[in-house]
């Protein structure tokens, strides 16, 4: 289904006035881990043990693999249904025992190297943790909006988003943090590499995605594509 412009608009203005007042669902913070040669098993098993700890705390968590657009980077992805659970579990953390001997166990023999964190904020207000289940593979693409111009951004996304979605996608689009200011990630998902393959090829030559990239191609001012990368789940 096609969204008028009169109808993408008011769905930005209620995103926009829902990060004004900071009311989100499906908080995450990203841990971007390179494992050091020879330990990328050892690595896995550490961020599994991690896992437990925080699903016991209220998070939830995905270990995805980066795959083309990246270098051989693990993310550590914990979810919380919103910001209220964020921040209860962050205090967990302050005086847990179990993150003491994690980090004990860990820092005696380092399995990897922490290269990147940041939290980000979905934008969709009625998306929880428990909605990023499963395993799953995803494209990512990482823009730097420019300054005053977040709204501008946002209504390209969502002029984007039913045009995807037609095409077999789901799409998250998530506004960056700590670790990522001014940063938005549209994130593509997709059951399987096959299913994204699929997807793809409908967005070609002739397609309303090709006709809506021509139409964009003269304009500038919003913000810049930064990075590009794919990803799967791993647990």
């Amino acid at each position: 289904m096609k969204l008028n412009i009169k109808t993408i608009h008011l769905i930005v203005l209620s995103i926009f006035l829902s990060i004004s007042t900071v009311s989100f669902a499906d908080v995450v913070e990203v841990f971007q881990w390179k494992a050091f040669p020879g330990k990328a098993q050892d690595m896995l098993e550490s961020m599994s043990k991690a896992a437990k700890i925080h699903a016991s705390e209220g998070g939830q968590v995905s270990i995805d693999a980066h795959n083309i657009g990246s270098t051989q980077l693990i993310n550590y992805v914990i979810r919380w249904d919103n910001s209220k659970d964020y921040a209860k579990s962050k205090d967990l953390q302050r005086s847990s025992k179990a993150w003491t001997d994690f980090w004990a166990e860990s820092n005696t023999n380092p399995a990897g190297e922490l290269m990147a964190s940041f939290s980000a904020n979905n934008l969709d207000p009625s998306k929880k943790a428990s909605d990023f289940k499963g395993s799953y593979v995803y494209s990512a693409a990482i823009w730097k909006v420019n300054p005053g111009k977040d709204m501008a951004l946002i209504t390209r996304f969502m002029e984007a988003k039913p045009i995807l979605e037609a095409a077999g996608a789901r799409v998250e689009i998530y506004a960056g943090g700590w670790g990522a200011p001014g940063e938005y990630h549209y994130v593509l998902m997709y059951d399987s590499w096959t299913a994204l393959e699929a997807s793809f090829s409908k967005l070609g030559p002739g397609s309303d995605w090709a006709k809506l990239m021509q139409k964009r191609a003269s304009e500038t001012g919003v913000g810049e594509q930064i990075g590009y990368i794919t990803a799967q789940t791993m647990n």
